[in-house]
């Protein structure tokens, strides 16, 4: 393993890096990386960034917003908050084998004390409650694995800088999303800083993993704040054209995640479609979208077109066609 050390705080180099890194084909060893973005919205590859953000607050506080590869739902970072990355080779062990890469974090969290053990389709629970999410991406034979790491994460203002998923929220009951969500730093009876804890997380993956210390060269940090700015930092990746949409659907599937279909039908035929959501494929929405433009809008065509490889491509191993196809056709 190799264990890329990432010191830069800023979201757009960050995610740069990490596409680099899954994206080149010379390395065949596991990597890792801890990294942390400094007052920051990251969004899931699926959303609608404009429906996930507090805009007026995002704006007044400066507050970075930078979508992912990966699926899954928005979330705030802040330096209380550690992500972690595992980039492997693609085999029948690791693909969408969420608990395989979240092992190593809870194998840590357990030697400071902490209950903590993986729960549902992609979280770390401590004492039941959420202090990671998880998503993945596939390119050719890698998959890259990130989380986050709820250390000491200012909660206050995760209700101000993301609008809450009332269909989310009202399935599970809860009335906040501070209530689902909790720090790891006051659960330790003996305080460390996070950079101590980063530091467990690195010797751990020694001993385990022999995990080998490596720093960016400067022809790679050059390629990732290149990809910063072509990429990440423009607005069309992160917030995208939307069409005018005339029809919208929008679902919570149990267990799964929500799926948000917006499209336009003119004379019967798909003239242009966006599907957003939190769910966890590792392909994205567009070669799915783009079948379906100019295609009669009926279940029979519909049906015929989407494959159940694309289902497990797009929305993740859990979907079965005739879900993503209820949500497609009301």
């Amino acid at each position: 393993m190799i264990y890329y050390v990432n010191q830069s705080k800023d979201p757009y180099f960050n995610l740069a890096l990490e596409e680099l890194l899954t994206k080149d084909d010379s390395i065949t060893e596991e990597i890792l990386l801890l990294w942390q973005n400094d007052n920051t919205i990251v969004i899931g590859v699926n959303q609608n960034t404009i429906e996930e953000i507090n805009n007026d607050y995002v704006s007044e506080h400066h507050v970075s917003v930078v979508r992912r590869l990966s699926g899954g739902g928005a979330v705030y970072h802040d330096l209380g908050n550690l992500n972690f990355t595992f980039i492997f080779t693609k085999n029948k062990d690791t693909v969408r084998n969420y608990a395989l890469f979240t092992q190593p974090i809870i194998d840590v969290l357990q030697k400071i004390g902490l209950n903590a053990k993986f729960s549902g389709k992609n979280d770390i629970l401590v004492d039941g409650k959420k202090i990671s999410g998880n998503a993945q991406y596939n390119h050719k034979n890698r998959i890259m694995h990130h989380g986050t790491i709820l250390f000491d994460v200012d909660m206050s203002i995760l209700p101000q800088v993301l609008k809450p998923d009332l269909l989310k929220l009202q399935s599970k009951g809860i009335k906040s999303v501070q209530a689902r969500v909790t720090n790891i730093l006051p659960l330790l009876a003996n305080k460390i800083s996070i950079d101590e804890f980063k530091e467990l997380i690195v010797r751990d993956l020694q001993e385990t993993k022999q995990a080998k210390i490596v720093y960016p060269s400067k022809a790679l940090i050059a390629q990732a704040e290149k990809l910063a700015d072509e990429k990440y930092r423009t607005w069309v990746w992160n917030y995208g054209h939307s069409p005018e949409f005339n029809l919208t659907n929008k679902v919570r599937i149990e267990g799964k995640g929500t799926v948000d279909v917006r499209l336009a039908v003119e004379k019967g035929l798909i003239r242009s479609i966006k599907i957003y959501g939190d769910f966890l494929g590792t392909l994205g929405t567009k070669a799915l979208e783009d079948k379906l433009i100019d295609q009669p809008y009926q279940l029979a065509t519909l049906s015929s077109i989407i494959s159940e490889e694309d289902i497990k491509a797009v929305f993740g191993a859990n979907f079965s066609k005739d879900e993503v196809l209820s949500v497609l056709i009301r």
